[in-house]
């Protein structure tokens, strides 16, 4: 934020802390001392990201807020970008691309950089008619005037939230791929596995409070919350639905037979893809069904803990 170009005297940096057990406090500290346009607030109590960036709002003095994570490294010109669509009023929210990195490259086959590469797309896909569906949590803006309290008694996905907010206003949210911030991706599958099953938790914990999204009557929001978001949310139970499904109609034709074979071939791949990772070897047609069946593995387990509510609503950071 401070290489940012946009202009110095309208840029208010405010960052929030969580009761941070690190030296995060005393380095903040430091810098606002030095630093005139950089706010900082430390909480005592831990309460949760939802409850700092509630009150952070509060503090924020310009008419767009543009958000960001602790672990993500903005482009000098991508506040510019983002920013520069608000000359039309129709326009409430700007989301920015999201770039993962392996600092050490030493991860070439990890599969989450290209599954965000298609979650990307998609994102530009849906953007470009003014709907996007979940902005990237470590860059996107919007005007001031559509935030909404994010609420603080349950798990909710903040920037989810946040963004589908300014959809139910009526007000369009665009993507710009030129306003670009980095984020390392994690070091290990398995650090990536419980961020995973942490997030489908509390997405779907998210949508008790954008019920009016999912009704006909939201249009192609509707469509594009159930299709791109909801649909794949529930994906592992619809994927062990069609295998015990096959398995009954094994013996009503050639198709279904062929059908189980591939998916048990699926199976296997992904087994001999998770052997392979234990010996740091990546070959991607393993690599990839391994990475299918642990995401969705997760996303199994984040289910289980929304419905036995075992999910905590406080942040936890992902080592990198």
């Amino acid at each position: 934020m401070l290489q940012s170009d946009y202009y110095k005297e309208k840029l208010e940096i405010i960052v929030g802390s969580d009761c941070s057990g690190d030296k995060t406090n005393e380095i903040l500290t430091r810098l606002s001392s030095n630093i005139p346009n950089l706010h900082f607030y430390n909480f005592a109590a831990r309460r949760g990201k939802s409850s700092v960036l509630n009150d952070l709002v509060k503090k924020a003095k310009g008419d767009i807020l543009v958000f960001s994570d602790a672990n993500t490294s903005y482009n000098p010109d991508s506040i510019s970008k983002m920013t520069g669509y608000y000359i039309n009023p129709e326009i409430g929210g700007v989301c920015g691309r999201l770039i993962l990195v392996d600092p050490f490259h030493i991860h070439k086959g990890n599969q989450e950089r290209k599954y965000w590469e298609v979650e990307n797309w998609i994102k530009e896909k849906e953007g470009s008619i003014g709907c996007l569906i979940g902005a990237n949590g470590g860059i996107y803006s919007i005007r001031k005037e559509y935030f909404h309290p994010i609420p603080d008694n349950s798990p909710v996905m903040d920037d989810f939230f946040i963004s589908m907010k300014v959809l139910e206003k009526k007000k369009l949210f665009i993507y710009e791929q030129e306003a670009i911030a980095i984020e390392e991706t994690a070091n290990d599958f398995k650090i990536e596995y419980k961020r995973k099953i942490r997030n489908n938790a509390i997405d779907i914990s998210t949508i008790r409070f954008l019920k009016n999204l999912l009704k006909p009557s939201a249009g192609f929001t509707a469509y594009a919350l159930w299709s791109h978001k909801i649909i794949r949310w529930f994906s592992p139970v619809f994927l062990i639905l069609i295998l015990l499904t096959n398995i009954l109609l094994f013996n009503s034709g050639t198709f279904f037979k062929y059908l189980l074979y591939i998916q048990i071939l699926l199976y296997l791949c992904a087994g001999i893809g998770y052997v392979l990772s234990k010996l740091n070897l990546k070959i991607f047609p393993f690599n990839l069904c391994f990475y299918f069946v642990l995401i969705n593995n997760a996303l199994l387990v984040g289910i289980y803990k929304f419905f036995t509510g075992q999910q905590k609503s406080h942040w936890q950071s992902t080592p990198r």
